[in-house]
């Protein structure tokens, strides 16, 4: 795995949550057939550019985009 390949995924967790807004990880998972520690590397490369934020709920890890103020007026 590379870092052209993280980056490709996370581009499509991106793209899952801007869809769906908030998921756990596992259902990231289990929606992008991707493996575990893959997803966990993409969400950590988003959360690091500030375009993803996790949380827990109920015990489970959760994901959600960061929206910006101008993002959300428009």
């Amino acid at each position: 795995m590379t870092k052209n390949d993280v980056v490709s995924e996370a581009g499509q967790i991106w793209s899952l949550l801007s869809e769906r807004k908030i998921l756990s990880v596992k259902r990231i998972g289990e929606m992008t057939h991707y493996h575990e520690s893959l997803v966990c590397l993409a969400l950590g490369w988003l959360v690091k550019e500030n375009k993803v934020r996790l949380f827990e709920k109920s015990g489970v890890l959760h994901a959600e985009l960061n929206i910006s103020i101008p993002e959300m007026y428009y």
